[in-house]
């Protein structure tokens, strides 16, 4: 006959231990979500994991079968019990004001704060026996009070309502009518069975679990949508660049573009002079993503109108800066313009806020850095920029890039910096152009040992050789 009590039991108790795993295992889901979310101030996701973790411990500790599988601890159940009842209510105030009542969230600190004194008076009854039945009709009280003030606070003032608010509100509203009606049998108002609270919890949660849910799915929908016109616009970014191989007499050019993202705001180009000579541009809009990228786009509009000027490296800048201004949205752009002459074994190079330029001089086998800066293109109106020129003969290699060289980080932020940059020239000298470009790429890459995570900043390498 013993041996069907614990058989009884469970068959009476296993909706209940069913729920009651489901509920806290749910919250711990949810609680453990918000943990791993970068956005830790939303609260909403927090608060509903806490209340239901707590709410189904209580449908655990409160079943028959845990009573009598551990009779000695029925004094720990009860108090679980107490401290969960006592204070699941303000979890779910929290959430409530979090989710579909914001504008209620100055009142819901001083119901939080009043409703906690009187639930530690609750707590404090039952903890040292103080007419705890007492306690109960406190407890019961508070809920009656509490499960309307939350529904007034869900539905004034009053607004538009779409559907996802409108199921919300349902599961809302059909879990306080069950509360209210358990803790009114609890007071015996009226009479009733009190253990059916429960069911209006499970509804309340698949309802915020369908509103979860469809939110997922449109979230998906959307990131689609949007990867997809990244992917058009990282098409369309690409297509700026300059196509194929860059050819000039005497000299062997080679660049590499990694954007830290689908599309960056790092940009460069070529001009050739008749054959005579190259210029090269590297620039870096200030930011990242897409509205870099949108610049990025207007410096290749307007490096393209600054081909009767190529072989001027300050007219081509102060041509760009007067094509940038007042169009740049707040934004700015570092460049430096570079323009070679094989035949004349010349170098004039100008900058706008870029990084110096790096020349491998074979000869001496030394690295040259060549720096002479103006202001940022695009912020200020006429601008004035200087050439500096210099010679450039065989074997020599001249180095131009973005700060997302220099700046890359290390595990302990260490930047890579202009001292490993020109190391890393002067120890690589022989490897022709492009292996070069990729070694250095790679070099940096190394650096920040970053695996799966985004770069820091966009990266763009050209390196022109003097081979003749």
């Amino acid at each position: 006959m013993n041996d069907t009590v614990p058989v009884r039991l469970l068959q009476g108790d296993v909706v209940r231990l069913l729920l009651g795993v489901l509920v806290a295992a749910a919250g711990m889901a949810a609680c453990l979500l918000w943990l791993l979310r970068s956005k830790r101030r939303e609260l909403a996701l927090f608060y509903f994991g806490i209340a239901s973790v707590m709410y189904g411990i209580r449908l655990i500790v409160n079943s028959n079968t845990i009573a009598y599988l551990a009779p000695d601890h029925t004094l720990l159940w009860q108090r679980i019990n107490w401290i969960i009842t006592s204070l699941i209510v303000f979890p779910f105030i929290l959430f409530f004001v979090e989710t579909v009542a914001p504008q209620w969230r100055a009142a819901a600190r001083w119901i939080v704060g009043l409703g906690g004194v009187v639930q530690a008076l609750v707590l404090a009854g039952h903890w040292f026996n103080v007419n705890p039945s007492l306690a109960d009709q406190l407890n019961s009280t508070v809920v009656l009070v509490l499960m309307p003030l939350l529904l007034f606070m869900l539905f004034v003032p009053p607004r538009k309502a779409d559907r996802q608010l409108w199921i919300v509100r349902t599961g809302a509203v059909v879990f306080a009518l069950f509360a209210l009606y358990t803790n009114a049998v609890d007071l015996r108002l009226i009479r009733g069975n009190a253990n059916i609270e429960y069911i209006g919890f499970v509804f309340f949660l698949c309802c915020l679990g369908y509103v979860a849910a469809s939110q997922m799915f449109r979230n998906e929908e959307r990131l689609v949508s949007i990867n997809k016109e990244l992917e058009i616009a990282r098409r369309i970014q690409s297509g700026l660049l300059p196509e194929g191989d860059v050819r000039v007499p005497g000299l062997e050019i080679a660049a590499k573009y990694v954007p830290a993202s689908s599309v960056a705001g790092d940009f460069y180009d070529f001009l050739i002079c008749d054959g005579r000579g190259l210029g090269a541009l590297v620039a870096d809009v200030s930011g990242h993503g897409v509205p870099a990228a949108l610049s990025a786009s207007m410096v290749k509009i307007a490096i393209r109108s600054q081909t009767d000027r190529a072989e001027s490296p300050a007219e081509v800048l102060s041509g760009l800066n007067s094509a940038l201004f007042g169009n740049m949205q707040g934004q700015f752009v570092t460049a430096g313009y570079l323009f070679l002459n094989a035949a004349n074994r010349e170098l004039t190079y100008a900058g706008a806020g870029h990084p110096p330029l790096l020349v491998w001089r074979a000869q001496e086998r030394r690295v040259e850095t060549i720096e002479e800066n103006g202001l940022f293109l695009g912020t200020f109106p006429e601008c004035q920029y200087a050439n500096i020129k210099t010679g450039f003969g065989p074997g020599d290699r001249c180095l131009m890039y973005t700060d997302g060289v220099l700046e890359a980080p290390n595990q302990a932020e260490e930047e890579f910096g202009m001292d490993r940059l020109r190391i890393f020239l002067a120890e690589n000298f022989n490897l022709p152009a492009g292996h070069f470009c990729e070694a250095l790429s790679k070099r940096i890459e190394t650096w920040c040992n970053r695996g799966e995570k985004e770069a820091h900043d966009d990266l763009t390498i050209v390196t022109i050789d003097y081979k003749t």
